[in-house]
């Protein structure tokens, strides 16, 4: 890893790193913050969408900020506004002081980032690629739960804590110059760029502009692309006499997600960030409701449905699944059963196998082993992911907010969660470090929205400030363990409660971008 602070290039697989016993949801949250769950509310019928998404994405993501001169609170028609009882903060909150607070405090701490971080992240990454280590070592046994985990593990930390935070820049500024761990360097480029720094499902390049960009600059908007509320509409509108197979779409999506929705649905995002750019006139053809709905493997039946229009099968599998599939699941098991083979011929086995039938036996053991840790990682990712921003305690906007402007902030907030979070006092070490690597470190999504710039370890140090910061302004800020938040996804998903909306009348003009 090129970072200034430390000669992290020379790191392979680590000599030693903590033996990770802890189980997601041990450590409970340092105080049940969330409100009230509302009632089940009526569907609201989808807003249309606004006028931006003629615009280019960059240009849209990116509007200028509202001064500090001009900030002031809603109109006074919304003052008088009826709310509902779980929503009355909102009448009360001082929108331009919280905003204020939050762009002070994440300066302090973009500020204070350093030597420390790099330390850290140095850290994770042993731990990740010990992971690893276990993991390909021992996969060549019969099925077996070190194998699974140890595999799972190294592919769900390399995605969720090394490449999603490098890749929004949380380290760019201790960097040595080489710009490998860098928003502009990390696994961009080249195939074997990704296969060095991130090989997952998804590719780097799309899952940059679908995640890094659109989804953090419009959360909870129609044109959030991992809104699950929107995303599952026609699951949730499924009648009741249906309801056992919403449940097993659920399980299906819940164990092949990534490669079944995520990396078609960021590729696509890709391609039509390329189509803005160069003004194709293919995007005439393009509803807004066919440019945010989403996509998964099938939808383009075969070059001849609507998504062909993005992108063909060919390039699809060249690009995005091609090389994580060919490397995982036939490569890895193809060097087992060559050193499987090598090690027979030596003798080196015992009961003498031959070279032929250990090699065999070794990649057989390799694939299931390699299959089920896919199964397990998609699972654990589902668990960490799609709960990060669902549930009937969170809201959903209407008209899109500038980025850094008061009503940017409270939405990060208040449409995002935390689980359990390291010592829940902004303490860091080793026994933090388990609890928030076994979340994938998304258990400070409320931190991590607001200032998406910054290290792992100022996240660790970011969440009491900003819980207490929070409650002096009244904004709700929920943290709940990650099981009970994946009941509230499920209940989402299954139709049988809806997000909160927050009113319209008390949107912000001057924070608003047309």
């Amino acid at each position: 890893v090129h970072l200034s602070a430390s000669k992290m290039n020379n790191m392979e697989i680590p000599r030693a790193a903590p033996l990770l016993l802890l189980l997601l949801g041990l450590a409970s949250p340092a105080s049940a913050l969330s409100a009230s769950s509302p009632l089940v509310r009526a569907r609201v019928a989808a807003a249309t969408a606004p006028a931006v998404h003629a615009s280019p994405l960059l240009r849209r993501l990116h509007p200028p900020v509202a001064s500090a001169a001009t900030l002031q609170q809603p109109d006074a028609a919304a003052s008088t506004a009826a709310v509902a009882p779980e929503d009355e903060w909102i009448a009360r909150v001082d929108l331009a002081a919280f905003g204020k607070e939050c762009r002070e405090l994440g300066s302090r701490l973009e500020k204070g980032q350093g030597e420390a971080d790099v330390k850290h992240l140095k850290r994770m990454i042993l731990w990740s690629n010990l992971c690893g280590a276990v993991g390909v070592a021992t996969m060549w046994m019969k099925p077996n739960f070190i194998s699974v985990m140890g595999l799972s593990l190294w592919t769900m930390s390399r995605w969720t804590m090394i490449a999603h935070h490098t890749c929004h820049g949380g380290y760019n500024k201790q960097d040595d110059g080489t710009g490998r761990f860098t928003s502009l360097g990390f696994a961009l480029g080249s195939v074997q760029r990704r296969a060095m720094d991130w090989l997952d499902w998804m590719l780097p390049e799309a899952w940059n502009v679908e995640h890094n960009q659109l989804h953090h600059y419009s959360l909870g908007e129609d044109s959030d692309p991992d809104l699950v509320e929107r995303n599952l509409d026609n699951l949730r509108q499924m009648p009741a006499l249906l309801a056992p197979v919403k449940y097993l779409v659920i399980a299906f999506l819940t164990v092949t997600w990534k490669w079944f929705y995520y990396a078609p649905n960021t590729f696509k995002v890709l391609s039509l960030n390329r189509m803005r750019r160069e003004a194709d006139p293919r995007l005439e053809k393009l509803s807004t409701q066919l440019q945010e709905d989403p996509c998964v493997v099938g939808d383009w039946h075969f070059l001849l449905g609507p998504s062909s229009l993005f992108f063909s099968n060919v390039e699809f599998f060249v690009r995005v699944l091609g090389p994580f599939f060919t490397t995982r699941f036939l490569l890895l098991p193809a060097a087992a059963a060559a050193a499987a083979a090598a090690l027979a011929a030596g003798g080196v086995l015992p009961g003498g196998a031959e070279p032929l039938a250990a090699a065999h036996a070794a990649a057989a053991a390799s694939l299931v082993n390699l299959v089920l840790a896919e199964l397990l990682t998609n699972a654990h990712a589902f668990l960490v992911v799609a709960t990060n921003h669902c549930g009937d305690d969170l809201y959903r906007f209407e008209q899109h907010a500038a980025p850094r402007s008061p009503s940017f902030y409270m939405r990060q907030v208040t449409s995002s969660v935390n689980f359990a979070t390291g010592d829940g006092r902004g303490g860091h070490g080793h026994a933090a470090d388990c609890v928030d690597f076994l979340h994938g470190w998304l258990n400070y999504q409320i931190e991590h929205h607001l200032w998406p710039q910054l290290s792992m370890l100022s996240y660790q140090k970011a969440a009491p400030l900003v819980r207490d910061l929070c409650a002096k302004h009244g904004v709700p800020y929920v943290q709940e363990s990650v099981w009970l938040r994946l009941g509230k996804t499920i209940s989402i998903i299954a139709g049988r409660t809806s997000m909160r909306r927050y009113p319209a009348a008390f949107n912000r003009p001057q924070d608003m971008v047309a």
